[in-house]
């Protein structure tokens, strides 16, 4: 019996290199699925960041509106900073209308992009305040009244926006008070 060079050589020629096939098969196969993996996780990390803009936007949103809400007499409803919602000085005690400013998923930074907007001081007794407002000339001022991400990048077709700076984040108008029931 032949031993080492000369009994490699002595194989039938259909089987030589046949175990090296099936191990370059095999890696190609392990790095399409590996690509297929990589893929879906980087889907299922974007799809993340997404929700969480949504939850940290529309929480902002919601404290813009109860800034807005719980303004007093002769203050405009609309905060100047972000940081106004967390401590809000216009009462003798200070109020919270959010926990905490949210970092931008997106950029990590706390670096959101205010939307401006003009809204009427809310109504004063005369008096009050120094000179009483004209009711001709109301006093208007200019605040925050949204949010929305510095990030460029795409989302995905489910967000209904093309980037996230295109998804703006704004406190939903105050509902007109309901007229009171009357019981006959």
């Amino acid at each position: 019996m032949p031993t080492g060079e000369a009994a490699r050589l002595s194989r039938p020629g259909g089987q030589r290199g046949f175990t090296y096939l099936w191990l370059l098969f095999a890696l190609a196969l392990g790095g399409v699925a590996l690509a297929a993996l990589g893929e879906q996780e980087l889907t299922r990390q974007r799809r993340d960041r997404e929700a969480e803009l949504r939850f940290r936007g529309e929480a902002i949103a919601t404290a813009l509106g109860r800034y807005a809400e719980a303004t007093p007499a002769g203050h405009l409803p609309l905060p100047q900073r972000l940081e106004d919602l967390l401590a809000d000085r216009r009462f003798p005690r200070e109020r919270r209308h959010l926990r905490q400013l949210y970092p931008d998923p997106f950029t990590g930074q706390a670096d959101w992009e205010v939307v401006t907007g003009q809204a009427q001081v809310v109504g004063r007794a005369a008096g009050e305040g120094g000179a009483s407002p004209s009711p001709t000339t109301p006093a208007v001022g200019t605040g925050i009244v949204g949010v929305r991400s510095r990030s460029a990048r795409p989302l995905l077709a489910s967000a209904g926006h093309a980037t996230a700076h295109d998804w703006v984040f704004m406190a939903a108008p105050a509902a007109p008070a309901a007229p009171a029931a009357t019981q006959p």
